[in-house]
């Protein structure tokens, strides 16, 4: 019998790391702990610019490859367990595309928060359930889950712009940077005009973030 558990036991997520959540990491946050480190890319980016970095994941295939990368993992269900650290013993917490896997995020937004140092940060990327493509297949009365992305079947909560910041909220961090990172539909022109496009995704992001965003991301701290 398949189970949340029995799903991510041998999964790697594969990606090249969210550059525009790592550019929101303080400098000053010398130790991270990524939760839900994936294949350790955010990880490489966070080494690459002076941070400590250790990972936690629920995948035992996951920690061997970041183990291989030369990193601290540890492999644990965030869901259900105390984190093994100490308290205080983080300057900053990284979920990049955790939170929606998991049933009740607030708590462990909370549970992991007891591990940050007084000034500590938490930096968080969630996908936006109503970018514009999804709302026009929604439209069309489509909803399909997909391996990956937006709509990946292993996703357990769906947040839009407002209610990503909420989550945040209620947690007990006060928000201090909450953006969108998308892109604006335009077929062919990408090809053509990908610098020109490249500036439209980001204006239509900034001005739009409910429409446009895919990433939404926040930085926040302990209110």
């Amino acid at each position: 019998m398949r189970t949340a558990r029995s799903e991510y036991l041998g999964r790697v997520y594969e990606n090249r790391g969210l550059l525009s959540l790592v550019d929101l990491v303080d400098q000053g946050h010398h130790s991270v702990l990524d939760v839900g480190c994936g294949n350790g890319a955010n990880m490489c980016l966070l080494a690459q610019r002076g941070h400590r970095v250790v990972g936690i994941t629920l995948s035992e295939a996951e920690a061997h490859l970041v183990a291989s990368q030369g990193f601290e993992c540890h492999v644990a269900d965030i869901a259900e367990a105390e984190p093994p650290f100490p308290a205080q013993s983080f300057d900053a917490l990284l979920f990049s595309h955790v939170l929606e896997h998991l049933a009740w995020p607030e708590t462990v937004l909370r549970r992991y928060g007891r591990v940050l140092r007084p000034g500590g940060g938490v930096y968080v990327a969630l996908p936006n359930v109503l970018h514009i493509v999804l709302r026009w297949q929604f439209l069309r009365g489509r909803f399909r889950y997909t391996e990956m992305g937006l709509m990946d079947r292993t996703h357990l909560r769906f947040f839009d712009f407002d209610s990503a910041r909420k989550l945040v909220e209620q947690a007990g961090f006060e928000v201090v940077v909450h953006r969108g990172v998308g892109q604006c539909p335009m077929g062919p022109a990408r090809k053509l005009l990908p610098e020109s496009c490249s500036a439209v995704d980001r204006w239509c992001s900034r001005l739009w973030p409910h429409l446009f965003a895919i990433h939404i991301l926040i930085a926040a701290r302990r209110a």
